[in-house]
């Protein structure tokens, strides 16, 4: 693995280890490209409501700050990006981009958990057409590198509705032009996803793909067998991987 966009810091309050430790162990790894893409912290007007799974307003500064100052202090060793995980709420979503103008991110990666606006979403495991539909609206924003873990939702229900959904998913974002990730940390915790129904379906339809470590540790990054993993889920599937940086 050569680069690798999705990479969190303990700000999320679901990771942990020092920024300056995500980046040794993916020199380690040999990566040439690591980008931070920490969840962006997220303004909701006209309430006092935050949720837990993202950074603070005042941890995004101090996470660009880190993240640029790395950038110097390892320049000859790897090249670092600094960029935000982010969900597509349409309620909040303009605001949101003038909010994030002020850290003038590398790129954004849409991560969507819920649909609807938080803190009223509501989970995407029973509102495939809900997911999708938000899902392809944000990314025709034009404001996202790639959409990380498409099949996070683990769909319940009908089988023949939720393969519909994975189609039109697919074939929204083959249109765009934009990839789609195979998420490694699905594969290293035994996860519903990667979820082999969607990647038979991009595979028909074209999709280009994208491997993302979602470091949540340091050590994750020299944990080979998930890339092993996904490695032989491209080539049985005959999946279209993109094998150079995107940006």
């Amino acid at each position: 693995m050569l680069f690798n966009y999705h990479t969190h810091t303990s700000r999320c309050n679901h990771a942990s280890g020092a920024d300056k430790e995500y980046v040794e162990a993916a020199i380690k790894r040999g990566i040439k490209t690591l980008g931070f893409s920490d969840h962006a912290p997220y303004l909701f007007p006209f309430t006092d409501y935050y949720s837990h799974f993202r950074m603070s307003l005042d941890e995004g500064y101090e996470y660009v700050e880190s993240v640029r100052a790395l950038q110097k202090e390892y320049e000859k060793d790897i090249r670092i990006l600094c960029g935000f995980e982010l969900e597509y709420y349409p309620l909040y979503h303009a605001r949101e981009m003038q909010f994030l103008k002020k850290f003038s991110p590398d790129y954004l990666i849409l991560g969507q958990h819920f649909v609807g606006n938080e803190p009223n979403g509501e989970t995407v495991r029973k509102n495939q057409e809900k997911y999708v539909s938000q899902v392809l609206e944000g990314l025709k924003t034009g404001d996202f590198l790639y959409l990380a873990h498409p099949d996070i939702s683990g769909f319940e229900g009908d089988e023949q509705a939720i393969l519909q959904a994975y189609r039109r998913l697919c074939e929204g974002a083959k249109e765009l032009d934009i990839p789609v990730e195979i998420n490694l940390l699905g594969l290293r915790g035994g996860r519903w996803y990667p979820d082999e129904r969607f990647w038979k379906i991009a595979s028909e339809v074209g999709n280009e793909v994208i491997l993302g470590v979602d470091a949540h540790a340091p050590e994750q990054f020299l944990h080979y067998g998930d890339e092993k993993k996904a490695l032989e889920l491209v080539e049985r599937l005959g999946l279209k991987l993109i094998d150079k940086e995107i940006l």
